[in-house]
């Protein structure tokens, strides 16, 4: 017997059931319309007539049509049904998808919630800790900066991690600082100094970053954000490389300063002018008030015996230039 397909996709033309019209009367048909029809399964060779055909009942042809499509549809209603248990996997790809669970940021509003997370995170470093602290260390809480000093050390000595630091020009002028320098490179660190007042971040074994709070307005000094998304600690940790690559060594800083006559606090007001920010900028950057920013100006034109601000500007230009040449 003919091979058929009941199945087939391409729909019965006019040609074709003209064909079977015809068979059905034994009326001759054209072999390309006859071999479509058998193919169908609707016809097929007459056993004792070889140039004839014997039509079939369509009614069976249909029903294993019907019974196919049924089957089709059956599979495809299935799949239907696994979209949404599929699409509700989604939660848990958005959720996982970095490093295994956690959430990608984390907002820690106070600084007590900061330096917990921070003291974890760093006991647990394996390669290295690099840090930039632009901040003047008089600007930082006295109990807070002695905690991270201690724990820094702590882990230098452990021998397990490596640790950078980058500090701003500012720090030269702190005598606690230049004890610490002394301490951090004594116990392996590395230490430079940039010109630039740059934001303050830690990074953690390309793992973590710490960074401080810009979204909350008003929100606690000293609190930030704990960052886990690989591609974002990536790029803060190649933006850290990239400013190493153009600071200036601790040593090589601090003898290039030469008397310095100025507070930290002082230097970094004087950084923030250079850098283009004005007195109320200034002010608002480091979160102290306008007057004090005042005060701080008068101080400094003193100390260093000029009249203006722009003959203190002028000074600021030749001490920065020789602690970055």
């Amino acid at each position: 017997m003919h091979s058929h397909n009941p199945g087939a996709a391409v729909p019965l033309t006019p040609e074709e059931q003209v064909a079977y019209k015809a068979i059905t009367a034994g009326e001759p048909v054209d072999e390309v319309n006859a071999r479509r029809l058998a193919d169908r399964g609707l016809i097929v060779p007459d056993p004792y007539d070889a140039d004839r055909w014997v039509p079939l009942d369509p009614r069976a042809v249909a029903q294993r049509l019907l019974d196919t499509e049924r089957q089709a549809l059956a599979q495809s209603l299935e799949r239907l049904r696994q979209i949404p248990a599929v699409e509700g996997l989604y939660a848990h790809f958005e959720e996982h998808r970095m490093y295994g669970g956690a959430p990608q940021s984390e907002l820690l509003p106070t600084m007590a919630q900061m330096n917990d997370r921070l003291g974890e995170v760093s006991a647990l470093a394996t390669d290295e800790i690099c840090t930039v602290q632009p901040a003047p260390p008089a600007e930082r809480v006295p109990d807070v900066r002695r905690l991270g000093s201690d724990r820094s050390l702590k882990l230098l000595r452990s021998g397990r991690v490596g640790m950078r630091l980058v500090y701003g020009l500012a720090a030269l002028a702190d005598e606690g600082v230049r004890a610490y320098a002394d301490a951090f490179m004594a116990a392996g660190g590395q230490i430079k100094v940039s010109a630039a007042r740059e934001q303050r971040l830690i990074v953690v074994d390309t793992a973590s970053l710490f960074i401080d709070d810009h979204v909350i307005e008003g929100g606690e000094s000293h609190s930030g954000w704990h960052v886990r998304d690989r591609a974002t600690v990536a790029w803060a940790k190649a933006g850290f490389e990239r400013l190493w690559e153009r600071a200036r060594w601790w040593s090589e800083a601090l003898a290039e300063a030469g008397d310095i006559r100025l507070s930290p606090r002082q230097l970094d007001i004087l950084a923030l002018f250079d850098a283009g920010l004005d007195q109320s900028a200034a002010a608002r950057e480091l979160k102290i008030s306008h007057r004090t920013v005042s005060a701080e100006l008068a101080e400094a034109r003193t100390a260093v015996g000029v009249a203006s601000t722009y003959q203190l500007m002028a000074w600021y230009g030749r001490w920065a230039a020789r602690a970055k040449a």
